[in-house]
């Protein structure tokens, strides 16, 4: 019976952080759901998703919180809320192919000197257009949000994307980039450390 208790005890002692990290994350993301929120309707935005707003973002901000990596998408002077929505996603999965890019290029130039400045061109752009139809069809948006004045719509969409699969667009992208560049055998070892160090930093 004591031994049983000790265990009992332990359990609930390894639990306590775990209960304190979710509650903290919990209140993090009513914050942030509730900042959000006030910001789109001071200007003007209405969400496509039935329901409260507020909860909305809340599910999503718990979602960032829990390691999900947030994207979120802008579209200007559309001519229908449609299209404003598939733009912002569009440029959704663009603006994380460029910030990917942006970062891999700095890793490539420092570790890779023998690479000429076109070929770092060359690799990234690949790279960069790779990543950005990966990832387009692995975003989750979780909330859109629009606004329609004098016949133009513009839109945000807040979207979530898998770390795991974040991780995997990154690298089959810059595998086949190589390969593009007939460069796979020569530096095919290094993509592991181009695409992993530091991502986590930047939030990608």
């Amino acid at each position: 019976m004591k031994k049983i208790l000790v265990l009992m005890a332990a359990a609930l002692v390894a639990l306590a952080p775990m209960s304190a990290q979710t509650k903290r994350d919990a209140r993090n993301a009513r914050n942030d759901a509730a900042s959000a929120a006030k910001s789109l309707k001071r200007e003007g935005f209405k969400t496509l998703e039935l329901g409260n707003v507020e909860s909305q973002f809340e599910r999503y901000f718990l979602k960032v919180n829990a390691g999900c990596r947030q994207i979120v998408g802008t579209a200007e002077n559309c001519v229908s809320v449609n299209l404003a929505k598939i733009t912002a996603l569009s440029n959704a999965a663009n603006e994380y192919s460029i910030t990917c890019g942006g970062t891999v290029r700095g890793r490539i130039v420092s570790s890779a000197s023998s690479l000429t400045t076109q070929q770092v061109d060359n690799i990234v752009a690949s790279f960069e257009r790779l990543v950005e139809k990966r990832i387009g069809s692995e975003l989750m948006p979780y909330v859109v949000a629009f606004k329609t004045k004098k016949g133009v719509t513009s839109a945000r969409a807040y979207c979530l994307v898998d770390i795991a699969e974040a991780y995997k667009a990154r690298k089959e992208a810059m595998e086949m980039a190589l390969a593009e560049q007939s460069l796979s055998e020569q530096y095919g070892s290094m993509v592991s450390d181009w695409i992993d160090e530091g991502f986590d930093k930047a939030g990608l």
